[in-house]
Order: C-alpha cells, then sequence, then structure tokens
C-alpha cells in the first residue's frame, strides 16, 4: 500500500488521516521488525556455518526477505514524512526533476544493506564472495562491472519501471 492509497482509503471511510497513518504505521512496524530480525538470523547462521549449500540456501533466504522489506520500510519512512510535514503528497501523473534529484539522493544504504562496512556480496547474482563496493551513494559491482544508483537499485531490485522507481524514493 503507498501513502496515498493509505490517505484515499482514510478519506473514503471517513476516518481521519492523521489516524490512518498511524494505524497504517503500527500494522507496519511489527512486520518490518519481523523482517529484520529472521535476516539477522540467517546472516548469524552463514557465520556459523561451513557448509556452502546452507551459505547458499540462506543467502538466497536473505535476498528474498530483503526484497519483502524494502517495500515496507519505503512505506513506513513516506507515512513518518507525512505525518511529520516533512514531505508533500505527489498527486498521480508526470515526475518532476526534483522529484528525480530528490530520489538519486535517497540513502542507497536504506535499499541495499552494507552489514559489514563498504563491501558486499552483490545481490543482482549469484556471489560468494563480496564483490560490491559501496561509493558516496551508488554501489559498483566487480564481477558484473555495473554500478547502480538509488533509482537503479530499486528499478531492478523490485522489478520496476523509472517512474514507479522515482515515486516509490520520494
Amino acid at each position: 500500500m503507498t501513502l496515498n492509497a493509505t490517505l484515499q482509503a482514510a478519506r473514503d471511510m471517513g476516518v481521519p488521516v492523521r489516524y490512518a497513518v498511524m494505524r497504517r504505521l503500527a500494522f507496519l512496524q511489527p512486520q518490518i521488525k519481523h523482517l529484520e530480525r529472521e535476516i539477522w538470523g540467517a546472516r548469524r547462521r552463514i557465520e556459523r556455518s561451513r557448509d556452502p549449500l546452507v551459505k547458499a540456501l540462506t543467502e538466497s533466504f536473505i535476498r528474498d526477505q530483503e526484497k519483502e522489506l524494502r517495500p515496507l520500510k519505503r512505506e513506513a519512512t513516506a507515512l513518518l514524512n507525512h505525518v511529520n510535514g516533512k514531505e508533500t503528497v505527489q498527486t498521480p501523473g508526470g515526475i518532476t526533476p526534483e522529484m528525480i534529484d530528490q530520489a538519486r539522493q535517497y540513502p542507497i544504504t536504506s535499499i541495499i544493506d552494507f552489514p559489514k562496512g563498504r563491501h558486499r556480496c552483490c545481490p543482482f547474482h549469484e556471489d560468494s564472495n563480496p564483490s560490491m563496493a559501496l561509493y558516496d551513494n551508488h554501489v559498483h559491482c566487480f564481477v558484473c562491472n555495473r554500478s547502480w544508483d538509488s533509482i537503479s537499485a530499486v528499478m531492478e531490485l523490485d522489478a520496476v519501471g523509472f517512474r514507479e522507481a522515482v515515486l516509490a524514493l520520494q
């Protein structure tokens, strides 16, 4: 669900917008915490295991959980920004250059987690050694020789187009 969908549902049901946003946040927070705990536990299993099959399966599980977690975190951030007056609701339609700039400035570490510094395994292909490096606000994988900023990372991880990625990062 998006911020606009939450606001529209509040209007349709005759519920105060702030109440609807706070209830949605109360719904999202336990889901986010649960997924974060699952990812943390899986990372611990990888650290303790010496079996390559267990590591590969656990890394796949982590990627799936992160893919599920990302949109929930983005929605929670948008809801919090709306409640705190930091964000204006965008009407459906075109995107502006300002929106693109704002999306590019979105911290890529909120999209791709770097738990152990500036390197990690690339989430875009099977990877057993950390091959992705973090620079300023973009990443580069030395195995697939590709780079991503916040917009392109969301496009690839969530399988959405440019417009949807820019809107998701607002």
